[in-house]
């Protein structure tokens, strides 16, 4: 058989499959939209991982998103103490018990074989009265533990999952018991009769928790990724850290493009220049090089733009024009996420430079509520909970342009391999989105700046440093009458240009903005 007609025939196959959607929406987009209707999906970890949140989540999405009644068949937790724990994480189980589709089976008391086969019995005269789509086992330990001839495990288990709900359409999860340092999912056995196996465990990163969810088996879909980290949180319940996919992200829209000479050359304090963008040369020669840079500087939609500073220049100064240029643009709205900033301080330098406090005041301030600012402790969170806080962020607010300030901070607190990871997945996520993007970076030189291993995925980069003579005079505090001297080097896919910025910081200084 020629391999395109294999490929058709498999397809064809794939199509016949009805597909069941766990709820857990990186879950299902892994697994081609999520679990196969009749499958057996075993569910393993240690103590805590949060294995019934995770079965319990397939439940509730189940019968709340697509009316299907749901079964949890528990020996090991009481009704009331389940009912609360999921309240608190936003499942509202009572209300769907009302409606008639869930149904809580409680079976603490079992003890010996012949009540266990009993109970099993009368849970699949229930899925039968019901019409249940769904069903959970929390937990299959626990079941197997009260059979006492362990010949007869596997015939138990053949008989009610593969025998009995299969064949009435009935998607499981059981729940497993998975000991540190265990090789085998319980008996060993209970792998290979169901279809998925999924494994729930902790990890430590720098001192703070990482939940991870270890896909070991899915028979339908194809596993690129064997580890997703996750974690839990109110009203989501389970979020998965997902890869972004490259072949799914768009060319530039140049359609819209943002010109920085003309963007920062707008910026004013009391009908003052703030930045003068300069060259030296004849006048000629002035003008074509700033001709040059504007060109240079014009950055399309969805760009993802490396700012690398000298430790003397201030990186909150630098971050705050940036944002404040783009909001002058009433139709632009702003996103900063800042890593050693306040988000007071940088909404204060920003109303300083937009002249709050003058007779324009008031349309500052209308301007400034196009500014959104987060601030965020990364050694609080895992870089797998930084990066799913600020995608939520990006989705709340859907920012066209982003500004992440204080990268070095980030590096210092998580693991490198790990901030490389998300950092390359937020640069294509955001060019998918259509969001442009500014990364900023102090650097100790500016060879340090081409040595980033995440340099080369950006298109374009600048390194900005205070010009020789003019740092001492800034770092003295002396700002009257001085402008802050910058040297800017463009790197670009076009061009490799050198100019100068001078920033008046004794009018920032006036308005008490410069610290």
């Amino acid at each position: 058989m020629k391999a395109e007609d294999l490929m058709k025939e498999l397809g064809g196959v794939a199509k016949r499959l009805e597909i069941v959607p766990s709820g857990i929406y990186g879950l299902d987009r892994l697994l081609n939209g999520g679990f196969p209707r009749g499958a057996v999906v075993l569910l393993a970890g240690n103590p805590g991982t949060g294995k019934s949140t995770f079965a319990a989540k397939f439940l509730y999405e189940g019968a709340r998103r697509f009316r299907e009644p749901g079964i949890y068949l528990n020996f090991v937790e009481p009704r009331n103490d389940f009912f609360n724990h999921m309240a608190m994480l936003g499942m509202d189980f009572e209300a769907l018990e009302k409606e008639g589709l869930f149904y809580y089976v409680e079976a603490l008391t079992i003890v010996d074989e012949d009540a266990l086969i009993s109970q099993l019995e009368e849970v699949l005269r229930l899925v039968n009265e019901v019409k249940a789509k769904r069903i959970v086992i929390d937990s299959i330990t626990a079941m197997l533990q009260i059979v006492k001839d362990k010949a007869k495990i596997r015939e138990l288990l053949q008989n009610f999952f593969v025998n009995g709900l299969k064949p009435l359409g009935v998607t499981s999860i059981l729940i497993a018991e998975h000991p540190y340092g265990a090789r085998v999912v319980g008996y060993g056995i209970e792998e290979f009769i169901v279809d998925a196996v999924f494994i729930l465990r902790f990890q430590t990163e720098l001192g703070k928790l990482q939940r991870i969810l270890e896909l070991r088996k899915a028979r339908w879909a194809p596993i690129h990724q064997a580890e997703l980290p996750f974690y839990m949180r109110p009203g989501v319940v389970i979020e998965i850290s997902l890869p972004e996919e490259p072949e799914e992200v768009p060319p530039f829209d140049i359609t819209k493009t943002y010109d920085l000479c003309k963007l920062l050359g707008s910026l004013r304090v009391n009908d003052k220049h703030l930045v003068r963008i300069s060259v030296l040369g004849s006048e000629q020669e002035t003008r074509e090089a700033l001709s040059a840079i504007c060109r240079i500087l014009s950055i399309p939609r969805a760009a993802q733009v490396l700012i690398g500073l000298s430790t003397t220049v201030n990186s909150r100064l630098v971050t705050s024009m940036l944002a404040t240029s783009f909001i002058m643009d009433e139709s632009t709205d702003v996103l900063v996420i800042s890593f050693k900033s306040s988000p007071q301080a940088i909404s204060n330098m920003a109303r300083c430079i937009l002249g709050a406090g003058s007779k324009e005041g008031i349309d500052a301030a209308n301007k400034l509520q196009r500014l959104r600012i987060i601030s965020l402790n990364p050694s609080a969170y895992t870089v797998n909970e930084l990066n799913d806080i600020m995608h939520l962020a990006m989705e709340k607010i859907r920012p066209e342009v982003a500004i992440f300030e204080g990268l070095e901070i980030l590096e210092t607190m998580v693991e490198k391999r790990d901030l490389i990871y998300n950092l390359y997945n937020m640069l294509l996520r955001n060019k998918r989105n259509g969001v442009t993007g500014f990364y900023i970076y102090s650097l100790p030189a500016r060879s340090a700046m081409s040595e980033l291993e995440l340099a080369p995925m950006f298109d374009m980069g600048m390194y900005l440093e205070t010009s020789p003579g003019r740092i001492s005079d800034y770092m003295g505090g002396r700002y009257r009458g001085l402008s802050l001297d910058i040297a800017v080097e463009i790197c670009h896919q076009l061009a490799h240009i050198h100019f100068n910025m001078s920033v008046n910081t004794w009018k920032l200084a006036e308005l008490h903005c410069i610290g």
